[in-house]
């Protein structure tokens, strides 16, 4: 999920690397004070107060990003900037579904736009992606390194999305969440059943979406109600399903020629 002209060779990489990871730590301590918001609702309002653990994951998601980003581990570049898509996706339909620009989305928007712009290019891309140790480690050759590229990334962007509606009050879909965690580590760690996990998560989330509630919260933030209120949230858990459909789309061809080798 990278455009080619942006596969060449430009410049300030420190410079673009240290952008990403402003933008990726901003995200971290806002939904890290959300969720301590929620948690200090009045008891009245438990429906209020059952947001606290969906924003807890979401700071703990951008914290990971913050910092595997941080530390140069090979797979940071590729979850970074599968986050940074999955901004940009949910300002683009938050204003939309608005019909009109939305200043708090529109910076949500360049802000993940921004992670997922800075990361591109030929000198980031052999700074994570070209560590000999894990291309060993986990015995990739090129083409397979682009496979597991693919997959992280478009796995990465359902994330935040996947989050929300598995954590939502009231929603019950907790177990898609663990699978897709699960997928995503395995992946990770070059096994094949993480593909087959991402699959079966991208085939049961829109069936989930069907029978969940999710408990409304009206608030004053325009990106807080693009994110909870139930008809938009469960139009972005169709286009997660369709980043998770996708991110085992690298993997299809090479298991289905190895069962039909077993077969013969």
């Amino acid at each position: 999920m990278s455009l080619p002209v942006l596969d060449q060779p430009f410049g300030l990489a420190g410079e673009r690397k240290a952008l990403s990871i402003l933008c990726l730590a901003f995200y971290t301590a806002l939904y890290s004070l959300f969720s301590l918001l929620f948690y200090l609702a009045p008891p009245d309002q438990p429906e209020v107060r059952g947001w606290m653990p969906a924003f807890a994951a979401l700071a703990l998601t951008y914290g990971t990003a913050f910092f595997a980003l941080s530390a140069d581990w090979f797979w940071a570049r590729w979850f970074a900037i599968g986050l940074g898509y999955s901004g940009l996706t949910v300002a683009m339909w938050g204003m939309v579904t608005q019909k009109a620009i939305d200043p708090v989305l529109l910076f949500y928007g360049v802000t993940h736009g921004l992670v997922a712009l800075c990361l591109q290019g030929e000198k980031l891309a052999s700074h994570f992606d070209g560590q000999e140790s894990w291309r060993k480690w986990l015995r990739v050759d090129d083409q397979g390194a682009e496979k597991v590229r693919h997959t992280v990334t478009r796995a990465a962007a359902s994330l935040p999305t996947l989050i929300l509606i598995a954590l939502a009050p009231k929603e019950g879909s907790q177990a898609l969440l663990v699978l897709a965690g699960v997928g995503l580590f395995a992946v990770l760690r070059n096994r094949t059943a993480g593909v087959l996990l991402l699959l079966g998560t991208g085939l049961a989330l829109p069936l989930t979406l069907l029978h969940g509630h999710v408990t409304p919260v009206m608030t004053s933030h325009s990106l807080l109600d693009t994110l909870l209120q139930p008809v938009a949230l469960h139009q972005l858990g169709l286009v997660a399903s369709a980043f998770l459909l996708s991110a085992s789309l690298p993997f299809v061809r090479p298991i289905a020629r190895f069962l039909s080798g077993r077969a013969a």
